[in-house]
């Protein structure tokens, strides 16, 4: 995987307490390594929770909570999956304005998995998928139907780019 894209870019994870924790790791892992600026936008002041296997995993220090969050100050917002923090997200008016702001605006954005349900939040259908493919883009969103942490952001890095060219262009 060559995340060209990201390098000095700021990525925004919007998370609340729950989110799966070996999801965040591979992502933050990845990021660091691409020369990405990762920030954990959350619904939590101070610290967020993360879910590790069958219990809470570690505490992780909030960058922006999301009623100070703005989309204008991101490059791209990934959403990892993670029932628990999607329940909540999903009753946060701040991640829908968030997300919708996002969407609008043609901003890249990534969901994983079970996150997909945060589209309901904001009146957008759930990408459908086809036998053997695990990822749908859909403009500057892409969506995977599985953990495959790579393929999405290999994905959201390819959106990064023709993003940079649509501005470019403009």
């Amino acid at each position: 995987m060559r995340m060209t894209n990201f390098a000095g870019k700021t990525v925004g994870l919007m998370v609340a307490s729950g989110f799966d924790e070996a999801t965040f790791i591979t992502i933050q892992k990845a990021l660091l390594v691409a020369g990405a600026k990762l920030k954990i936008i959350s619904s939590d002041a101070g610290l967020t929770n993360a879910w590790h296997g069958n219990g809470w995993g570690m505490s992780y220090p909030v960058d922006s909570t999301l009623s100070t969050t703005l989309a204008v100050d991101y490059d791209a917002l990934i959403i990892p999956n993670g029932n628990r923090h999607i329940e909540k997200l999903s009753s946060e008016v701040h991640a829908k304005r968030i997300l919708r702001a996002f969407l609008r605006e043609e901003m890249p954005v990534l969901i994983l998995a079970d996150a997909i349900k945060i589209l309901d939040i904001v009146d957008t259908a759930h990408p459908d998928f086809i036998d053997g493919v695990n990822i749908v883009r859909v403009g500057n969103l892409a969506v995977t139907n599985n953990d495959d942490i790579v393929v999405g952001l290999d994905s959201l890095n390819e959106i990064m780019l023709d993003f940079q060219d649509e501005i470019r262009a403009a």
